[in-house]
Formats: C-alpha cells, structure tokens, sequence
C-alpha cells in the first residue's frame, strides 16, 4: 500500500465513523454500526427480494395467460362497417362478421386498435360464449411482475429507512441527554462567573 493509499482509507474510515476517536460517542459507534448493518440488510434482501417476488409473480401471471389462451379460440373477421374514430382515443369502432366451424354468420361489434375499412380482415379473440375479448398478453406477467417487485422493494427500503430514522432519533435524544448532563456537570464544577 502506498502512503497516499493509506491516507485515503484512514481518512475514508473517519468520515464514516469507523476511527478510534476518542471524542466520538458509544451512541455514534453504535449509529454506525447499525447503518452498516441495514445498508448490508439492504444489499442482500434486494436480489433475494426480485428473484423470489418477481419470478414467482411473473410464473404465476404467466400460467394464468397460457389458462386463459387454452379456453380462447383465435378467428379472422371481415369488417363489415367502421364507425368515427373519437380524437381521445386510440380505438376505431367497428362491425365484423365471420363464420362459426359450423358455417354460422356472427355479427358483433369491435373495438380496433388500428385504422381498419370495410373489407378488411381482423383476427380476433372469442371466448367459450362466442363474444369477442381482448387478445391475451404476455407483457401482462412481466409488467405485474416487475410493478410487485418494485413495491417488495419499496416497502424493504421504508421498512429499513424507518429502522434507521427511529434509531437515530433515538440515539439523537440520548446525546441530547448526555450533552445537558455534561453542561450541568460543567455549571456545577466551574462555577457561575458572573
């Protein structure tokens, strides 16, 4: 280790309280040690929090879009008629017709995500009644997924902030205590010289 090493590691360890000062406090070790100790809490229950939060979530969403594309059933449409489109929305009515297996005519209404015109043809969605829904979503899982995971960590990292604030202001109380003792003390030994 080189002298300007060693320099920045002692001055490195008295900025964070890591030092052998003889004017620093039990109740600052202590704030130290404690905040050393949540940060490390904090870097071992993140990995451990999206591995287990996140895959279990985004497995489970993900089963539960493969159930409910197994009870749909994909067809092609022909657009029959199309409706004003609304300035707000990203959506285009309109009417759609297709044949059952049976060869029987359905006509229903649908909402289309794109400009379509009659004529066109759209692949829709039916469920087991025969109504159109919307088309099942992979980005569904992840995005539950990672909104979950992001709230385990959130509330981890509040849960550790909270730990931490209580603790210093506790510690902060009890040097306030100690600090008005110290002067007492002081009064008392050096005597008013007024």
């Amino acid at each position: 280790m080189t002298t300007e090493s060693v320099s920045m590691y002692r001055r490195t360890c008295r900025r964070v309280g890591l030092d052998r000062n003889p004017m620093r406090r039990k109740e600052d070790r202590v704030q130290t040690l404690v905040s050393v100790v949540l940060a490390l809490l904090f870097l071992i229950i993140l990995p451990v929090l999206i591995m287990s939060v996140g895959t279990r979530v985004y497995r489970t969403e993900s089963a539960a879009v493969q159930a409910e594309t197994a009870q749909l059933r994909q067809i092609e449409a022909t657009v029959t008629a199309t409706g004003k489109a609304p300035l707000y929305a990203p959506i285009m009515p309109a009417t759609v017709q297709w044949k059952d297996a049976d060869g029987t005519l359905h006509t229903d209404d649908y909402q289309s995500p794109t400009v379509v015109e009659p004529g066109a043809t759209v692949t829709l969605w039916l469920n087991g009644a025969g109504r159109i829904v919307e088309p099942p979503s992979q980005s569904q899982a992840l995005s539950k997924a990672l909104l979950l995971t992001t709230g385990a960590v959130f509330g981890a990292t509040v849960l550790l902030a909270g730990c931490y604030v209580g603790l210093r202001h506790t510690l902060d109380r009890r040097r306030l205590r100690m600090w008005e003792m110290e002067w007492a003390t002081a009064d008392l030994r050096w005597g008013s010289h007024s």
